[in-house]
């Protein structure tokens, strides 16, 4: 029994000194710096309903943006793929949140080396940064929720300025306007693709990475 004590305790000792000390501790992080962690690990695909009710809640209640899937970081926290819509279309972006479903700020630095707090309006971002993945060829036409339609013919505040007003006055509705199909979709490289559906345009939302 001695002998078995004595290699045991010590390699007890060695599995807790590698716990307290394992890279994939999130505790003290800055918001930024958990999710570069959250980017950089290795994460698993897993359904939007195992993820914290916090962040379902924060995305469902989301505007501008469709999710398309969220992965889990072991130890860190969730990273969520998204897709704009309406006059973010062709646009990608990324939530992220701790393991508790708070959303993380990428502007929160924290307390940098020189010990003082980096105050977030000197950071000249959004906490949304989308990347281009495709333009909608416009002219493009919605389905509104109370059967009108509403055509866009210029991807800027005025072309945009039809649909924003029909939500303003219609505050209680929550239904999204649907696209009408088909639709061409441009790329960075200049090619063109039509879309005929729903599940061709998810697919070419998924397909794109930053």
């Amino acid at each position: 029994m001695k002998t078995i004590s004595h290699v045991l305790i010590p390699a007890f000792l060695f599995l807790m000194i590698g716990c307290e000390n394992s890279p994939t501790e999130s505790a003290g992080m800055s918001d930024a710096d958990l999710i570069d962690a959250i980017r950089s690990a290795n994460k698993v695909d897993i359904p939007m309903n195992d993820m914290p009710s916090q962040s379902q809640s924060i995305i469902e209640n989301d505007n501008e943006y469709d999710a398309l899937g969220a992965k889990k970081a072991s130890d860190l926290g969730y990273e969520v793929d998204l897709a704009g819509r309406g006059h973010r279309s062709g646009d990608r972006n990324e939530f992220y949140f701790n393991l508790e479903g708070r959303k993380l700020d990428p502007n929160d630095y924290g307390r940098d080396k020189d010990g003082w707090d980096r105050d977030k309006d000197d950071w000249d971002k959004d906490d949304k940064e989308d990347w281009k993945c495709f333009d909608l060829v416009l002219p493009v036409t919605f389905d509104m929720p109370d059967g009108s339609t509403i055509t866009v013919t210029s991807d800027d505040e005025a072309g945009w300025a039809e649909i924003k007003a029909w939500y303003e006055a219609n505050p209680d509705v929550e239904e999204r306007p649907a696209l009408q199909y088909p639709v061409d979709i441009s790329y960075r490289d200049g090619t063109t693709q039509t879309i005929n559906n729903d599940e061709e345009m998810r697919a070419a939302e998924e397909a794109c990475r930053e």
